[in-house]
């Protein structure tokens, strides 16, 4: 047996482990707990029996298990990438919207700075 077989699930075990903790703290909604738990489960999957890749290499028009795993894995990637631009995106809007608000209640204008 390949050292990775042994690895790899254990790592995944750990993984789910920690998401649903996380997951029980409030950190982590459902939906992602679902989501991140299925990806583990499928690296345990193809590392115990790595030929399965194949069935689902050839369901979506791969012709080997690895480039399909590889293909999967940056399309995560990316996905992740945007995800993460779109909510910092929305953190900075937030933070434009806090900054004006409080300058208006603060009534900080260009003309009190030239005063000063």
């Amino acid at each position: 047996m390949l050292i990775y077989s042994i690895l790899f699930p254990i790592l995944a075990i750990i993984a789910i482990i920690v998401f649903f903790f996380r997951f029980r703290s409030g950190k982590l909604s459902l939906s992602s707990f679902f989501i991140w738990s299925i990806i583990w489960i499928f690296v345990i999957i193809f590392s115990i029996f790595p030929d399965s890749s194949m069935v689902f290499a050839k369901a979506f028009g791969v012709t080997r298990g690895l480039d399909f795993i590889i293909i999967v894995a940056l399309v995560l990637l990316f996905y992740l990438g945007v995800k993460l631009y779109y909510k910092l995106d929305k953190l900075e809007d937030d933070v434009n919207k806090i900054v004006k608000e409080v300058a208006i209640s603060n009534e900080i204008s260009l003309d009190d700075e030239e005063e000063k």
